[in-house]
């Protein structure tokens, strides 16, 4: 698989957001959690339990251990899955982004490591439309890039010709990988490894900006 240059991050901020928007895209990939959702997972707390090392993901870990660890493992997880989706609530401009972009006429995909159950489930409770979902059970998953390019294949985007956004340094690397464009979102501190992203805002309410579509209804 080819690997595009991920070039300097961009601070998405007035002017700056419009300027991006002149090379159009066809498609859109958002994350879940803390992206399209308020992040509910106490990762932290996930990866104590589970003694998940730093540097290491969650899932890649409980893939690691024997079966029997593996086995007890996965089902916590998802238990914890489902109970964040259960009360999962919008991210601010959140709803107003995938509809303007839906109305744009650009594709939309969700696409999370989450278990497909969560993923149905905060879907359904937020009444939220994709053109394609894809959870950890459909194939690759982030920081691989594979998923984004077999997303972008189901939808008829080219790789670079659509946006991932997500709030995670594996958001970023997969996206990177995929060779699409990188936005981070960074709605409070700024992460030690945001220049990785092609793009960085604060807000979904950016996103028609960044994308060269209007907001407005």
């Amino acid at each position: 698989m080819r690997l595009n240059p991920i070039g300097l991050a961009l601070d998405m901020t007035g002017d700056a957001a419009s300027r991006v928007g002149e090379d159009r895209f066809d498609g859109v990939i958002f994350d879940m959690d803390g992206t399209l959702v308020e992040p509910l997972l106490d990762f932290a707390g996930i990866r104590s339990r589970l003694g998940v090392p730093p540097g290491q993901g969650i899932l890649e870990a409980i893939e690691a251990m024997p079966p029997p660890q593996r086995s007890g493992a996965s089902r916590w997880l998802v238990g914890q899955e489902l109970a964040a989706a259960a009360e999962a609530k919008l991210m601010p401009g959140a709803a107003e982004a995938v509809e303007a972009i839906r109305r744009a006429g650009l594709k939309t995909a969700l696409m999370t490591r989450n278990t497909r159950r969560a993923m149905e489930i905060v879907l359904t409770k937020l009444s939220l439309r994709f053109d394609l979902a894809w959870s950890r059970e459909d194939g690759p998953v982030k920081p691989s890039g594979d998923g984004i390019v077999l997303v972008c294949r189901q939808m008829g985007v080219l790789p670079r010709r659509a946006a991932c956004v997500g709030d995670f340094e594996y958001d970023v690397l997969a996206a990177n990988a995929a060779g699409a464009y990188s936005i981070l979102l960074a709605s409070g501190e700024r992460p030690s490894w945001a220049d990785q992203a092609r793009c960085v805002i604060k807000s979904l309410f950016e996103m028609p900006g960044v994308l060269g579509i209007s907001g407005a209804p």
